[in-house]
């Protein structure tokens, strides 16, 4: 053991003078200037940000001068060993295999920041956008580095998700679709009619933007599949989509039309 540290340590503080104790202390000096510097330009770049940008921009830009900082504050410690007389390459191959160590342990931890990173730079989504992730439709409330907050839809809870799933978060647009199954029975076009008709009163609810019939979607095997689409805005989307649904029915109770049920037909 006394072997290994003579060979990563050397002959160490034997070779301190009062002139290596004056380049300790300009390295010093240097390392507290550039991290002051450092600082001061952050705070300046924020500071110049537009109001919609500082909270993606003022992430990335944190997150970028603390990295640099780390690496000046290593740079001079490494610098300091050596004036002290220590074996600097046992010094970095101990800490590279520590730096590899300690990166395994938080490999998802860096995973969410650099996916952090990406969402910022890449503008995917910011906060107030509606999201979809594994089923839950919602709003994001807030956004870091790490973590993207949703705020769901239906039950107004909290998710809270971490960066690394972005590919499983999908940014919902304000339309909407309505697959409408209606009996073969039913003549085409008072089916047309009728479901242009009901789309007029669907553009005068409350938030809704748009609404438009675009006809025939596709032939099951018991019905007619009808598609109505409608334009509103995410966050209230639930609520909506109710109230369409009930314009719907309403409107075809009206005119004698019924959604029929999952038929099934048994030949013997």
């Amino acid at each position: 053991m006394e072997s290994i540290l003579i060979g990563i340590f050397g002959d160490a503080f034997k070779k301190v003078t009062i002139i290596s104790m004056i380049q300790i202390g300009l390295v010093v000096v240097g390392v507290i200037a550039v991290c002051i510097a450092l600082s001061i330009t952050h705070k300046q770049l924020k500071a110049k940000l537009p109001l919609g940008d500082d909270v993606r921009k003022g992430h990335i830009y944190t997150t970028v001068f603390r990295l640099i900082r780390v690496a000046v504050i290593l740079m001079g410690i490494i610098v300091i060993l050596q004036l002290l007389g220590f074996n600097t390459s046992g010094i970095a191959m101990a800490f590279g295999v520590f730096a590899v160590l300690f990166i395994l342990a938080v490999k998802d931890t860096f995973q969410d920041i650099f996916s952090g990173i990406t969402i910022m730079a890449d503008k995917y989504f910011s906060v107030g956008d509606a999201v979809e992730f594994e089923g839950k439709e919602g709003v994001v409330i807030s956004f870091t580095v790490r973590t993207t907050k949703i705020e769901c839809l239906d039950d107004r809870s909290v998710l809270s998700v971490s960066n690394r799933n972005i590919s499983k978060i999908r940014k919902l647009t304000h339309l909407v679709d309505i697959d409408l199954p209606l009996s073969y029975d039913e003549e085409p076009k008072r089916v047309y009619k009728v479901l242009g008709g009901i789309c007029e009163k669907i553009s005068k609810l409350e938030g809704v933007e748009d609404c438009q019939f675009k006809g025939t979607q596709n032939f099951a095997d018991s019905a007619i599949i009808y598609k109505i689409r409608f334009f509103c805005e995410p966050y209230n989307r639930p609520d909506i989509r109710r109230s369409v649904i009930k314009t719907i029915q309403d409107g075809l109770d009206d005119a004698g039309i019924s959604i029929p049920y999952q038929q099934i037909d048994i030949h013997q």
